[in-house]
């Protein structure tokens, strides 16, 4: 593998992990708004949801690439 071969995997994990942050950022303000527990669950719950289908349908696009044997998915 090259470095372009590499470089949008990572992109794709910077950006999950920007909006990981960002959920926690919203969370912490929605408990220091209402200091209601539920509240910040409940961001970080569809923080989380989202992160976890967006992970899921990643996944499953390489497998079909890889059975496909059609490498542009990952480049």
């Amino acid at each position: 593998m090259t470095e372009t071969d590499i470089a949008p995997r990572n992109m794709v994990r910077l950006i999950m992990g920007a909006v990981l942050v960002w959920g926690v950022f919203l969370a912490v303000g929605a408990y220091r708004f209402n200091h209601n527990p539920a509240r910040p669950a409940m961001v970080m719950a569809c923080v989380l949801g989202f992160l976890g289908f967006w992970g899921l349908l990643l996944r499953t696009r390489r497998r079909r690439t890889k059975d496909n044997g059609d490498n542009a998915a990952d480049r």
